[in-house]
């Protein structure tokens, strides 16, 4: 059986504790005010030491993060560890009378709103069982009013996971569930896709498969260590259209404001006249966030994200406020302090975004820029704007890429070979494996460890075998992520490390999202299977298929040729080689494999007519993906 600990971690280098020393002289510590906010107006900590599921699986372990009590160790980032010791103070929070955050129990936080007859749920975590303590903390320590609407001001599954459990506290099945313009089609889309590397990529970036503690995962950056849970999903009934929109919600007046492609594709931020509060969603926070995010997505529109917060204070800042909200942080107090927060936020967006291109310009390429540009000091020494999740490297490459591509104008980066052959050449050129190891290992000495991964990557995609390459690698990767500001480059280095020393945890699967898989509407699941169709393999065939899904009452013609799937919507072809009648969920789970035609056929839950080997061969063209791809190997 696979283990994370199968192969001991090993302590910090010379190098990796003079790095993370020197960050205690360049930022100051004695700043104190972010623990004061997180602790502020605490009601109760979290109920419980271990939240299972119905099933008996553990959800969430609170001693997990038990180790963050202690100083930091040499093996972790010193302004990381501030940061994961804030990430870890958990529980429910009173923001002002009427206003409570619960924090702790998802990568994000959820808000419960006082209203005049009830209560309305702003954001509901990840998973049901998160969103179900939640609640029921709540309960303990305020009166027991129904959920009268809930908010969801983005379309990333942390934040509507959890509706379903939300929705059992509401003694009105179709109470408001009120969202931004384009919210389902994006929550439902955004990872169909690339849904497979994406989850595969995100294990990395969030450490999933990493043990809690200092040589593991610390925390996410804009959240504590990520929890488990199922996944659920409602469609809403309530889509905020208008760019400022004004709403009474349980006897409340909010204001609401669109800010779409930020970062999220559907996003909205808000202000409560009667509770004098501004909700800024995940475009403001209490770390940098991702422009380009490291799992795999579009890259933002950073002069969307900058209009967005500046938009939150021209709107909102002529207004009285008393606190700032969040979706992954504590609050900000008093309205000085919450348009300093705001003013800050976007102008690290915004000079990231500006240096970058004048940068571009001058004819510096992405890499150039990303070891060039740093950030003025009035951003740069502002705890609110450090690196804990995104970082001023991948952002900066991120911005140059949405403008201009991976292509840095070279001409030998036009055609460059593949990983896997160049290693083959470097290796050669440097005078083998051998050789290239023995001077790795001086610079491994010398604490030179960022050309020492670049280097070494080429001796293991040259022979994946190569255990020496393979181990230094890994002890450099260790390193790497012990000296990492931001969680996301911690975990990578460190899950890279792990993978390097045991190989790939076969045993390992990505959080259950097969409710809101289900959700997909047959077009976007259609646009899936043409991702799936192998094109080699369909060379030279060619057939029509119609599919009638019985329960939607949709209908498509599919259409096979120059091994390309297209089809039509809502139209039948009138000579297909086969058709099929089939409810939606049958559909699904046969072109996934996850039945047979057989075992449908036997169970009457499909009717074929024309030649049933063709759909057979149809299935037999759609690649099934390996949800754990190698990547640190070849």
């Amino acid at each position: 059986m696979f283990s994370a600990n199968l192969t001991q971690s090993l302590p910090a280098t010379l190098f990796t504790k003079k790095e993370n020393e020197d960050v205690y002289k360049s930022l100051n510590f004695e700043d104190s005010q972010d623990f004061e906010d997180a602790k502020r107006g605490l009601i109760a900590p979290l109920d419980f030491k271990i939240l299972k599921n119905e099933s008996g699986k553990v959800v969430w372990d609170t001693e997990k993060v038990e180790f963050l009590n202690d100083k930091a160790p040499d093996t972790v980032n010193p302004s990381l560890w501030r940061n994961s010791q804030l990430q870890a103070i958990s529980g429910l929070f009173k923001v002002v009378d009427g206003v409570y955050q619960v924090r702790g129990l998802s990568i994000s936080t959820t808000v419960f709103i006082e209203g005049k007859d009830g209560l309305i749920v702003c954001d509901t975590l990840k998973s049901m069982e998160s969103a179900k303590a939640a609640l029921e903390l709540y309960y303990k320590h305020r009166p027991k009013k129904p959920v009268t609407a809930v908010i969801i001001s983005q379309s990333h599954v942390d934040h509507f996971g959890g509706i379903p459990a939300v929705l059992q506290y509401a003694e009105n099945p179709n109470i408001p569930i009120i969202v931004p313009q384009h919210f389902t089609k994006e929550a439902i889309s955004e990872n169909v896709l690339l849904g497979s590397i994406m989850k595969r990529r995100s294990q990395y970036q969030f450490g999933s498969d990493l043990a809690a503690g200092p040589t593991g995962v610390v925390c996410a950056g804009i959240g504590p260590i990520v929890t488990n849970g199922t996944t659920g999903f409602e469609v809403p009934n309530v889509e905020i259209e208008n760019e400022i929109k004004s709403m009474d919600i349980d006897g409340l007046q909010f204001q609401f404001l669109l800010t779409p492609d930020t970062e999220a594709p559907a996003e909205m931020h808000f202000y409560i006249e009667d509770y004098k509060i501004v909700f800024a969603s995940e475009n403001v926070n209490k770390t940098m966030h991702q422009i380009y995010t490291v799992r795999g997505a579009k890259t933002r529109d950073t002069l969307q994200w900058v209009s967005a917060i500046d938009k939150t204070i021209d709107i909102f800042g002529n207004k009285g406020i008393d606190a700032l909200l969040m979706a992954h942080a504590w609050p900000v107090w008093g309205k000085e302090r919450v348009i300093n927060h705001l003013k800050l936020q976007r102008d690290l967006y915004k000079y990231m975004h500006d240096q970058t291109v004048r940068l571009a310009n001058h004819g510096y390429t992405m890499d150039e820029i990303a070891e060039r540009i740093e950030l003025p000091d009035t951003l740069n020494q502002y705890w609110g704007n450090r690196g804990y999740y995104g970082t001023l490297k991948h952002n900066v490459k991120g911005i140059y890429n949405f403008y201009l591509g991976y292509y840095s104008g070279h001409p030998s980066d036009l055609d460059s070979l593949p990983q896997v052959e160049a290693g083959k050449k470097y290796v050669q050129y440097m005078g083998g494996a051998t050789k290239v190891i023995e001077q790795a290992k001086a610079d491994y000495e010398n604490g030179e460890y960022r050309w020492v991964a670049q280097v070494l990557k080429n001796v293991v995609m040259a022979d994946p075998e190569n255990i020496e390459a393979k181990n230094l690698l890994a002890d450099t990767f260790e390193q790497l992520g012990y000296q990492a500001e931001s969680a996301n480059w911690r975990n990578i280095y460190l899950v890279g490390a792990m993978e390097l020393r045991n190989g790939v945890n076969k045993e390992m699967t990505p959080y259950d999202s097969s409710m809101v898989y289900n959700k997909i509407p047959v077009d976007d699941f259609l646009k899936l299977l043409a991702v799936k169709l192998n094109g080699p393999k369909s060379d030279g065939k060619k057939m029509t298929i119609n599919v009638t899904i019985s329960d939607k009452n949709e209908e498509f013609s599919l259409y096979l040729e120059n091994s390309v799937l297209t089809y039509k919507s809502d139209k039948l072809n009138a000579n297909p080689n086969v058709s099929v009648v089939v409810d939606k969920s049958t559909f699904y789970g046969i072109c996934n494999r996850d039945i047979t035609l057989e075992q449908t056929l036997a169970a009457e839950k499909l009717v074929i007519s024309g030649d049933p080997n063709k759909f057979n061969e149809f299935l037999s063209l759609l690649d099934q993906f390996n949800p754990l791809v190698n990547i640190v190997t070849p």
